[in-house]
């Protein structure tokens, strides 16, 4: 029980790390953009690129934790054997795994025990949230920064 309880705490931290990691730079960029001296679709460029930076930076935040849990026996990774004919825990795997899960790809060549299987739930539950947020985000910024040509015809004279 008590396991279960501290892990849900920590799951709390981490959602709320990730949570408030894209909502500053999502606030950031709505001040910045209309400032931006790049044209209308490059701004869009910048909003994807940012994003993308926003999402690794997380992958990267529960890559970390799986690792210091695993390597505090706090639970564990096991899969299948890549190097040698065995699993290594290192942070490569860690942060492959963090990304499969952010994703919600589930590739399934990794599984977790203990403590990690409901990190693990916590990371896909953010991660398919966070990237919903995020799509949403995108379109509204296209919307408003992004200049489509006009056909000309009957209905649309300049």
């Amino acid at each position: 029980m008590e396991e279960f309880l501290l892990t849900g705490i920590f799951g709390c931290f981490l959602i709320i790390v990730c949570s408030l990691n894209v909502y500053e730079l999502l606030r950031y960029l709505w001040n910045q953009l209309p400032n931006m001296t790049l044209p209308p679709r490059l701004r869009v460029l910048a909003v994807v690129a940012a994003i993308f930076v926003s999402h690794i930076l997380n992958i990267w935040f529960f890559g970390a934790i799986y690792y210091y849990f695993h390597h505090h026996n706090l639970g564990a990774l096991t899969g299948t054997p890549v190097e040698n004919g065995t699993f290594i825990v290192d942070i490569f795997s860690c942060m492959y795994y963090s990304a499969v899960i952010y994703t919600t790809l589930g590739l399934g060549d990794i599984i977790p025990s203990g403590a990690l299987r409901m990190i693990t739930n916590v990371e896909s539950l953010t991660g398919f949230i966070l990237i919903g947020w995020t799509v949403s985000f995108t379109y509204i910024a296209m919307i408003k920064f992004w200049e489509l040509p006009h056909k000309k015809g009957k209905n649309n004279e300049p």
